[in-house]
């Protein structure tokens, strides 16, 4: 498979997590990377941190790329210079340009998925477009195990409760089971929903009425379609008592409420997944950390971790399509009398 890789912020710590992930042979065994960025920044980078040897393919186009070489189609339309720890206005732009080429191909399908260095390029108007339909994607901050999603993203406290809807909260519900049945192959995955005000549960309902005009009853909504779902819960006690080790995924209501315990919890060895896409997008959840710049500081642990996790999702969409493609038609009738014999030339759809 090839993995895009949209480079990120050259003054930051984005070149030095990808060199140090590729600078290991093994990383070579399950994709072809394909970096969108510039060969000049890798140059530089790679002799700065005194990296060891690894191969380095120059290309305009991914059906150029080679295997077991780090692969680099340049986007740089100006002359690139480094400046640790600065955002300019042109590093900016290089990254908004190597972005939309990578999204471009990844729309194309000349490459099978998409990880995304850190950066400061808004990406969310980009993917709820892959999404379609008027339809957004869901992040999920992944760890193991763990995963965190969020229903309300990158917005201000003070808008969270309008921004939560009936409907929207069971679409993201039915989204999550989806991709956890589909992508990572749990065939009857367990919800847990966290509420929006402290003391869920509480009969006074003294700090809030979102509980039970919204998230109750899309939970109920849920499971009476099928989905394994229990909510909603308080995020203190939830996170406290270890709940999360009984479910396959969290839905937390805003940003905050859901990346503090995980970074706590995920040795910030964790990454992001934007789910409900036809396409894979991951990045690792680590921000562009300028006062790490040029340190040889940052552990590429969380973007060695986007690697794996955008492989694993590759094989398991292959072998999810594989084993739905030719469903058994259903053989079960109901029995009329003990003389009535069954037709089994007949397509169960057709009675």
């Amino acid at each position: 498979m090839k993995i895009g890789i949209s480079h990120g912020d050259v003054n930051g710590v984005a070149y030095e997590l990808i060199l140090k992930t590729f600078c290991e042979p093994r990383m070579y065994e399950n994709c072809i990377p394909v970096v969108y960025g510039s060969a000049k920044v890798v140059a530089y980078y790679r002799k700065m941190m005194d990296l060891p040897q690894f191969s380095v393919n120059n290309i305009n186009h991914p059906n150029e790329a080679a295997p077991n070489k780090l692969n680099v189609i340049s986007c740089e339309t100006d002359d690139v210079t480094v400046e640790l720890g600065r955002s300019t206005p042109l590093i900016n732009k290089l990254a908004e340009q190597a972005f939309q080429r990578a999204v471009a191909d990844l729309t194309a399908g000349h490459i099978d998925s998409l990880i995304s260095a850190p950066s400061q390029v808004d990406e969310r108007a980009a993917f709820d477009q892959l999404a379609g339909n008027g339809k957004k994607a869901i992040n999920i901050l992944i760890k193991d195990n763990l995963r965190i999603a969020l229903a309300t993203d990158r917005i201000p406290l003070s808008e969270v409760s309008a921004s939560l809807s009936l409907e929207a909260l069971v679409a993201q519900i039915r989204t999550l089971q989806s991709v956890l049945i589909h992508d990572f192959l749990i065939d009857f995955p367990r919800i847990a929903v966290l509420s929006l005000n402290p003391g869920a549960g509480l009969r006074e309902n003294k700090f809030g009425r979102e509980e039970e005009e919204l998230i109750i009853p899309a939970v109920k909504e849920a499971s009476k379609a099928g989905i394994v779902c229990f909510g909603p819960y308080s995020a203190d006690d939830f996170f406290g008592n270890e709940y999360y080790d009984r479910f396959d995924a969290v839905l937390a209501m805003y940003h905050d409420q859901g990346c503090i315990p995980f970074r706590a919890l995920s040795d910030n060895e964790g990454v992001c997944y934007s789910a409900g896409l036809s396409c894979t997008r991951i990045a690792p959840d680590t921000g562009v950390c300028y006062d790490k710049a040029g340190k040889n500081e940052t552990s590429e642990a969380p973007f060695r971790n986007s690697v794996y996790l955008a492989a694993d999702i590759f094989k398991n969409r292959l072998f999810d399509r594989e084993i739905n493609a030719n469903p058994l038609k259903k053989e079960y009738y109901e029995k009329g009398s003990d003389n009535e014999k069954l037709d089994l030339t007949k397509d169960a759809d057709s009675e």
